[in-house]
């Protein structure tokens, strides 16, 4: 006689791998119909792989659009810099043209900052440089002036 092989767990034979069909994720993406044709009166929309329509890349020397909301502002308010180098200046004719040196270092450092960010102050900075330029020079000149003097003063007296 010959007998069948038993069968595992009470004769419940479980089905192949080939059979098996994993649960569904409930997390998996939704696989969505096409989308619908376009109204035929409208024209296909258009393919750009590169920057959209309105908005090209921008380039120096390209135009801004003066309405695009994405487009980097400028700083608000005067440069800190161009200020200090209008005041330093000025300050320079009180104390023997030394801050007036300050004030060249700070001009020509606001200058940059006011020409790359489009920040206001660009004309403060440019007259603190000059007036900083001037006292120093002016300066410089009366130290030599009174140099030379104190120089012919000593050896006329000997």
């Amino acid at each position: 006689m010959t007998s069948q092989p038993e069968q595992p767990f009470g004769g419940i034979e479980h089905p192949s791998l080939e059979q098996y069909r994993p649960p569904v994720d409930p997390y998996a993406p939704v696989d969505y119909p096409a989308p619908y044709p376009s109204y035929p009166g409208y024209p296909p929309p258009p393919v750009n792989p590169g920057y959209p329509t309105n908005y090209p890349p921008p380039y120096p020397g390209y135009p801004v659009d003066p309405y695009d909301p994405y487009r980097i502002a400028a700083p608000a308010g005067t440069n800190g810099k161009a200020i200090g180098s209008l005041v330093t200046s000025l300050v320079g004719l009180l104390f023997c043209g030394l801050p007036s040196i300050a004030a060249i270092v700070l001009g020509v450092i606001a200058m940059r900052e006011t020409r790359r960010t489009g920040q206001d102050g660009y004309g403060m900075a440019l007259a603190g440089t000059i007036i900083g330029g001037l006292v120093a020079a002016m300066w410089s000149v009366f130290f030599l002036m009174w140099l030379l003097g104190m120089m012919l003063a000593l050896n006329a007296s000997a």
